[in-house]
C-alpha cells in the first residue's frame, strides 16, 4: 500500500486504537527472523505478542526451529511426503487481559507482555527483542534494524483484506543480529527478518478465499516482504538498499511447485516458490526452495484454516532495472506462513501418513488459530 508519508513513528509502534467498532480485533507485535548461527545452522525464530480482544486474553507465543529437511518420493507412488526437522521448542503463554503493557517516552516504546516477552521500539527504527521462556529453555537478545519503509497495511486509511478483515499497520524487512540461547546453549546468530505492527478491528479468515502467503523473502542489496491472497488482495514492498530506493507499488505473481504431503499439517505444501514482483524501477524475480516446514498458531485448537511456516534453504534471485540492467543478488534468505482455506477431507490414501519408516499414522497435534 502506498501512503503519503511512509516513514514509521514511535506513535506507530504504539498505537492500540481505532476509528472503527471492533468486532473481534486484536493487537500484535510479532517478528519471523532467518538467521544462521556461528555453529554453521539455520535457525527460524519467532513469536508475537497478541492481544485479542474477543477472547480476553493477552497471549505470548515463542518458538525455534533448527535445521534443513527435504522432500521423499514415496515407493510406488505418486505422492512425495515432506521430511523436515520441525521445531524445536514451541510454547504460547495465555495471559488474562489487562497483562499488556506500553510505556512511551521521547526516544522509545517499551511493549511487554508477562516476564517472557519485552521489546523496545526505538526512535531510529531499530526493535530490541529480550525474550525468555522463563524454564531455561529458550532465550534471545536480538536486534531488528529495518532500512527503507515497510509494507503498510495502512494507517490513516485502513486495508480492507476482506469486507470483514480491516487492518492497520506494517511489516518490515531488515537484518537481524543477537543471541538465542537454547537449554543453556548461547548461540550468536545473524541474518534477515521481519518484524510486524498490526492493529485488526475484525479477522475473518473463511473469506480468505483458497490460499494466503505471508511473509517475506530478501537479500543482502534488496529487502522484500509480500501478502497474497489468492483471490483477494496482493500487496508487497521492496527497498533497493544499493540505489536507496523503495517500491510500494506494481503486480505481484506467485507460482508454487513441487507440491509434498506434510504429515504434520495434514495437507500439502509447496516447497518451492517462484515469485515476480515487477515495479516502476525494475522487476524483482525469486527462486525460492523450502528446508522446513512447521505448524504454528495461537490458540491450540483443530484448525477450520491449517496454516503452517516455511523456511527458505536456497534462496536465488535477480533484479532486473528498467534499462535492461540485470543484477544478481546475494545472501537469499526467506520465510513463508501460508494458511489454506479448509482441512483436506479424510478420503487421502493411506500411504501418505504411513510407510516403511512410519509403521503407524501420524498423531496430528495442530497449534493453530
Amino acid at each position: 500500500m502506498k501512503i503519503e508519508n511512509p516513514a514509521v513513528t514511535l506513535a506507530d509502534e504504539a498505537r492500540c486504537g481505532v476509528k472503527e467498532e471492533v468486532r473481534s480485533g486484536f493487537l500484535d507485535w510479532l517478528h519471523l527472523f532467518s538467521v544462521t548461527g556461528e555453529d554453521g545452522e539455520l535457525y527460524a525464530v519467532g513469536g508475537a505478542i497478541l492481544s485479542m480482544q474477543l477472547e480476553q486474553m493477552d497471549v505470548v507465543s515463542l518458538n525455534v526451529s533448527c535445521g534443513r529437511g527435504e522432500s521423499r518420493q514415496l515407493p510406488e507412488s505418486i505422492y512425495k511426503v515432506g521430511r523436515y526437522p520441525g521445531m524445536l521448542y514451541e510454547h504460547m503463554w495465555r495471559h488474562p487481559a489487562g497483562t499488556l503493557r506500553i510505556e512511551t517516552s521521547d526516544d522509545r516504546v517499551t511493549v511487554s507482555c508477562g516476564p517472557q516477552y519485552r521489546v523496545t521500539c526505538f526512535r531510529d527504527n531499530s526493535w530490541h527483542f529480550e525474550l525468555d521462556s522463563q524454564d531455561g529453555a529458550y532465550r534471545a537478545d536480538l536486534w531488528h534494524r529495518p532500512s527503507g519503509y515497510p509494507l503498510w497495511y495502512g494507517r490513516e486509511t485502513p486495508s480492507y483484506l476482506t469486507q470483514h478483515s480491516i487492518t492497520y499497520g506494517y511489516n518490515w524487512a531488515g537484518a537481524v543480529e543477537g543471541t538465542i540461547t537454547l537449554r543453556g546453549r548461547s548461540v550468536r546468530v545473524t541474518g534477515l527478518g521481519i518484524r510486524e505492527r498490526y492493529v485488526a478491528v475484525d479477522s475473518c479468515a473463511a473469506e480468505i478465499g483458497g490460499w494466503e502467503d505471508w511473509g517475506w523473502v530478501s537479500f543482502n542489496e534488496i529487502h522484500a516482504s509480500l501478502y497474497d491472497m489468492r483471490l483477494g488482495m496482493k500487496d508487497f514492498a521492496l527497498y533497493d538498499l544499493e540505489n536507496k530506493a523503495y517500491y510500494p507499488e506494481g503486480k505481484l505473481t506467485i507460482r508454487h511447485e513441487d507440491w509434498v504431503f506434510l504429515r504434520e499439517l495434514d495437507g500439502f505444501i509447496p516447497t518451492r516458490y517462484h515469485i515476480s514482483i515487477e515495479t516502476a524501477g525494475g522487476c524483482y524475480e525469486v527462486c525460492a526452495e523450502v528446508c522446513n516446514a512447521t505448524t504454528w498458531g495461537a490458540t491450540h485448537q483443530v484448525p477450520d484454516n491449517p496454516v503452517a511456516t516455511l523456511t527458505y534453504g536456497n534462496v536465488t534471485g535477480t533484479f532486473t532495472a528498467t534499462d535492461g540492467t540485470v543484477r544478481h543478488l546475494t545472501g537469499g534468505r526467506g520465510v513463508m506462513s501460508i494458511r489454506q482455506w479448509h482441512a483436506y477431507p479424510n478420503l487421502l490414501p493411506r500411504e501418505l501418513y504411513t510407510d516403511d519408516r512410519t509403521p503407524v499414522a501420524c498423531d496430528n497435534k495442530f497449534d493453530t488459530l
